[in-house]
């Protein structure tokens, strides 16, 4: 089969088209024909090297781990049943024809979801829900701040903890302001103007990270907690509380309830470019560039 593989840490240019075997669906997971795979932040820090000192990955690795696909056989799933769902980073992940994963890693396709938008749900969506309902456990009434609303992680979070009944702030860059109401914040404060004041929040997630985080000066009531999800260290000075990264777990059962979201209009998931598999290295400085608006899609 057809892959895109680094056998090296480095720039886009190190990631190259190589032959592969079809890897075999072991027990209790699922052979995948790709049709579509986003290429996440993640996807460029993962092959920068960044995070191979406590999650080595093995040569030559295939990058991907947001994929939509039809099944062609193993275990869950009847063959030409479209899914979608977020890999295991280590194995080699969907810049490929084909790729093997858990079951319980994968959730039906809704409705008529195409499979570009489907391939753009799993990690935001899982992170951002998650981060709502376990990271900080938003409570119906509570005060939560949201950093990166508009983001692909920030506006799932926010969804979400309105879902949940929360009275939810936004801080995010002013050109952002009117976009982010729209998606349903009850407030909107300015990121990057220094600190935000006020009375304090129930808790604070966060989807930014760097100075800018570090600078809100925001003030927590007792118990509250600053989750992140950004890998971008945010100075503890000044804030109540020191920032806790959280990390993400696939689940099936989260990923059915985040397509029923995006699939009823609940959440719109932007797609800004789908481009074909050989055109990867241009999508990675795409993504590391930012503001593209929408996540960036390979077809293999």
């Amino acid at each position: 089969m057809k892959a895109i593989v680094i056998n090296r840490h480095g720039g886009p240019e190190v990631l190259e088209s190589a032959r592969l075997p079809i890897p075999e669906a072991q027990p209790g997971e699922v052979l995948l024909r790709v049709a579509a795979a986003a290429v996440n932040p993640a996807d460029c820090k993962w092959r920068a090297g960044m995070f191979q000192a406590f999650m080595p990955v093995s040569f030559p690795h295939v990058l991907g781990y947001d994929v939509a696909a039809e099944v062609v056989g193993g275990d869950g799933f009847a063959p030409g049943i479209r899914v979608f769902g977020m890999l295991d980073p280590i194995r080699k992940g969907g810049y490929a024809e084909y790729v093997a994963a858990p079951a319980e890693f994968l959730a039906e396709i809704p409705g008529t979801l195409d499979f570009a938008t489907a391939a753009a749900i799993a990690t935001a969506g899982l992170t951002g829900l998650q981060m709502v309902e376990r990271g900080v456990n938003v409570q119906p009434g509570q005060s939560v701040l949201i950093t990166g609303a508009l983001g692909a992680v920030g506006r799932f979070a926010l969804h979400f903890a309105k879902e949940r009944g929360a009275y939810v702030v936004c801080a995010v860059r002013a050109a952002h302001r009117d976009a982010v109401m729209a998606l349903g914040a009850d407030m909107v404060l300015t990121l990057g103007e220094g600190p935000l004041g006020g009375a304090p929040f129930d808790h604070v997630i966060d989807t930014v990270g760097g100075e800018a985080v570090g600078r809100l000066c925001v003030d927590l009531k007792p118990g509250g907690r600053i989750v992140t999800a950004a890998t971008t260290p945010i100075p503890a000075d000044g804030l109540p509380a020191s920032p806790e990264f959280f990390a993400v777990t696939p689940s099936s059962g989260d990923l059915q309830r985040l397509g029923q979201a995006v699939v009823s209009g609940a959440i719109e998931v932007p797609v800004a470019q789908i481009m074909p598999l050989d055109q990867v290295a241009e999508a990675h400085r795409l993504v590391e560039q930012g503001g593209q608006g929408g996540k960036i899609i390979l077809a293999p």
